[in-house]
C-alpha cells in the first residue's frame, strides 16, 4: 500500500505546450513514465463523493496496472494543496471482480476515461517533485505539478515550496485548473448530450 500525501496544482496547458517541454528539460526533469491510464470514478448512490470531492478510482494503465485509490473529503479552506492518498495495487485481471465488490458495497461508476499521461521527475533535498503532462481524449490538455511528502507536517512545510514550484515551472501564468479530471470529463459528456 503507497500512503503519500501529495502537495499539488494542476492547470490547463493551452497554447504553453513546447515552452513546458523546454522548462522541463532545461530543469533536468527525467522522464519515468509514459502511459495511458483508463481512470474510472465511483460514487455512493446520493452523491456525496462528487458533492464532498471524495475519491474512489480504479486506475488501469497500459492492460499491465490496476489500483485502487482512495482521497478523503477536503475542506477546500484548509487543504487547499495537499489530499492524503491510499493506493492498493490489484492484478489487472481483477478489474471485473473490483467493479462487482464495489457494486455490492453500493457504489456505482460514475464515469470512465483515458488519459496519456508522460511523468517527469527530480529529487531535491530527498523529496520527489513530479510533473505530468496529460491529455485527455476529447478534453484537451493539462499540467499538475505534485511534490510527495509523508507527513501532516511537511505537508505545512512545503505548500510556499509549492508555490516556489509553480513560479519556477513557469505555470504560474497558466489557467488553473479547479475542478478534478472527474468533474470536468463528466461536464463535457454533459453538455454535449444535452446540444
Amino acid at each position: 500500500m503507497s500512503n503519500k500525501i501529495e502537495i499539488e496544482a494542476s492547470y490547463y496547458l493551452d497554447r504553453n505546450y513546447d515552452e513546458i517541454l523546454e522548462k522541463i528539460k532545461k530543469e533536468k526533469f527525467e522522464k519515468i513514465e509514459e502511459v495511458t491510464e483508463e481512470d474510472t470514478y465511483y460514487t455512493d448512490k446520493e452523491f456525496t463523493f462528487i458533492r464532498d470531492k471524495i475519491c474512489l478510482r480504479t486506475r488501469k494503465k497500459d492492460n499491465d496496472f490496476l489500483e485502487l485509490t482512495y482521497k478523503p473529503k477536503v475542506d477546500d479552506k484548509i487543504e487547499k494543496y495537499g489530499k492524503r492518498e491510499v493506493n492498493i495495487k490489484l492484478k489487472p485481471e481483477d478489474k471485473e471482480d473490483i467493479n462487482y465488490i464495489l457494486g455490492e458495497l453500493g457504489y456505482i461508476s460514475y464515469i470512465s476515461f483515458k488519459k496519456h499521461r508522460k511523468t517527469y521527475s527530480k529529487i531535491i533535498n530527498h523529496v520527489q517533485y513530479n510533473i505530468m503532462l496529460d491529455n485527455i481524449e476529447g478534453i484537451g490538455d493539462f499540467i499538475e505539478l505534485e511534490i510527495l511528502v509523508d507527513t501532516e507536517k511537511q505537508k505545512e512545510e512545503f505548500h510556499e515550496e509549492l508555490d516556489n514550484f509553480i513560479k519556477e515551472m513557469n505555470c504560474d501564468k497558466l489557467r488553473e485548473k479547479e475542478k478534478p479530471y472527474r468533474d470536468i470529463v463528466k461536464d463535457y459528456y454533459d453538455k454535449k448530450t444535452n446540444l
